[in-house]
């Protein structure tokens, strides 16, 4: 039997995904991480000794149930799953032409994406000791960009069905954490210049809480949302629309 610990990380190519799979492996941890670019996968691979990275499109499930048979073929269990993959643009209906328009992009990616991540990965969760599975939202999960609806309408969405998880999966002993970040100094938006925080940080937060069964973190301006949604939503709501 294999004792050491098996992590599995959707979206692991790049960003926060990548911060996840270097942190973990330093820590031990036997590391599985999925992406689209092969190039990618490959050059995290030989950064990280002793990872493996398979191509996968989380929104197709057939691509995520072949992920899941290459990880769960010969071992006995998963101890941490993190959602992490999705995507996002920003998308004016007022200046497209929406009914030609592709928009259901960034809600399967990171929607229906999670969701066929861990649906999955939940019999390898169910055999852990302490099972343990993150969710990477987003602060747009609480109060929506004006600039990006549906990645913020996808966000919220993540964040309803972690909420629901959570409560689903208690019985089994499998802790469910939702990590919300604001802005992620990550290779899809360097081109803009705003405030942003590191990959690591959103890592080392997301294993801190994991470590004490903490289940919600927010991160960076996004920490003081909660609060500000209840004493005074109209203006939380307008100020993040504006970012």
């Amino acid at each position: 039997m294999n004792s050491q610990r098996i992590a599995v990380i959707s979206g692991g190519s790049s960003g926060i995904g990548r911060a996840f799979v270097e942190r973990l492996s330093r820590e031990g941890y036997r590391v599985f991480f999925c992406g689209r670019d092969v190039a990618k996968l490959r050059a995290v691979e030989a950064s990280n000794p002793g990872t493996r990275g398979v191509v996968c499109d989380v929104t197709d499930k057939a691509s995520v149930l072949a992920f899941a048979e290459v990880v769960l073929s010969g071992l006995t269990a998963v101890d941490m799953l993190i959602s992490n993959a999705g995507s996002a643009r920003d998308i004016d209906f007022g200046a497209i032409d929406a009914a030609a328009t592709d928009l259901s992009g960034e809600l399967r990616s990171n929607l229906e994406g999670a969701v066929n991540v861990i649906a999955a990965f939940l019999p390898g969760l169910r055999r852990a000791t302490r099972p343990a599975l993150v969710v990477i939202t987003s602060g747009y999960a609480l109060a929506p960009a004006t600039r990006a609806p549906l990645y913020s309408a996808a966000k919220a969405g993540l964040r309803s069905f972690t909420k629901a998880l959570r409560r689903q999966l208690k019985p089994a002993g499998i802790l469910v954490t939702e990590v919300a970040p604001p802005v992620v100094d990550t290779p899809s938006v360097a081109h803009r210049d705003v405030p942003k925080i590191s990959a690591d940080r959103v890592v080392r937060a997301a294993l801190a809480a994991v470590a004490t069964g903490k289940t919600e973190v927010y991160l960076g301006s996004v920490r003081w949302l909660p609060l500000l949604l209840r004493l005074a939503p109209a203006l939380a709501e307008r100020i993040v629309a504006r970012t």
